[in-house]
């Protein structure tokens, strides 16, 4: 079975990166590191890249079996269409950091993996 960890570098997704190494190393799952670019600009691309290679070198030394994948698009779409196409058993975000009044007006990724997601999501605090 694969573990999918949606991973941006931020404070809340590294706490889930953490989470997922050990699981993926406690259940000898393959982990998928997939970082979404929402904007083109060039400067993203290489933070996304960056990110990825950081994430992809901290669960290897926590002794996971991990690849890595940037995508672009919109979020919550790219993670459930990667957790689909690698026949993921498990999808682990972390937990948004926006206000209330964001989450009403433009939604929450986190919100949307778990509403759509067809395996299991866990929402790392």
């Amino acid at each position: 079975m694969t573990m999918l960890i949606a991973y941006d570098g931020r404070a809340n997704t590294e706490k889930a990166l953490e989470y997922a190494i050990r699981n993926s190393v406690v259940y000898g799952e393959r982990l998928i590191v997939l970082t979404v670019i929402t904007k083109n600009a060039v400067s993203e691309i290489d933070v996304a890249h960056d990110n990825a290679d950081k994430a992809v070198s901290k669960a290897k030394e926590g002794g996971a079996d991990v690849q890595s994948i940037v995508e672009s698009g919109q979020p919550d779409k790219v993670i459930l269409e990667t957790a689909a196409r690698f026949d993921c058993g498990t999808i682990i975000v972390g937990r948004s950091s926006k206000t209330a009044f964001d989450r009403v007006i433009m939604g929450s990724v986190s919100n949307s993996i778990v509403a759509n997601a067809k395996c299991t999501v866990i929402v790392v605090q």
